[in-house]
């Protein structure tokens, strides 16, 4: 009986071990200049909408210092070396109820944020959320336009 009960145990730790599975990121759909999705949230605090472009962390600091004005406790500023990268941040207005999908293209003189129509939903929600994302990109010193 103990034989059969460590031979079992056994098994079942050889099977979870052999079990590994690589899960894709379905959070971004575009990475023409390598763009990475750091974060979504649902307020930012900002009343219409904004794009920011963020080249140092005295920068970051200020944006994290307006969103966590009315959070308790704060969200935590990631961890991110402005020698060789940058931050772009997207904050939707109050009557946006959803998060915002983008198409980044590099052309020679600048960065053409190209912003997807996103999937609308039939049921109007009631809640008044003013939603953010957070992307990670390549420090560049081109421009950023915006295309709507």
């Amino acid at each position: 009986m103990f034989k059969n009960s460590i031979c079992l145990l056994l098994v079942a730790i050889m099977q979870l071990n052999s079990c590994k599975s690589t899960a894709q990121s379905s959070l971004q759909e575009s990475d023409d200049v390598g763009m990475e999705l750091i974060l979504n949230e649902n307020y930012s605090g900002f009343e219409q909408e904004e794009y920011f472009l963020i080249k140092s962390q005295k920068e970051l600091s200020a944006f994290y210092g307006k969103i966590n004005r009315t959070r308790k406790p704060g969200l935590t500023p990631p961890i991110i070396d402005f020698d060789t990268e940058m931050i772009l941040v997207w904050c939707g207005d109050s009557s946006t109820t959803n998060y915002a999908n983008f198409e980044l293209n590099e052309k020679d003189k600048f960065i053409e944020l190209h912003k997807l129509k996103s999937k609308t939903f039939k049921e109007e929600s009631t809640l008044v959320v003013s939603p953010f994302s957070m992307y990670k990109l390549p420090l560049s010193a081109k421009s950023l336009k915006i295309k709507k």
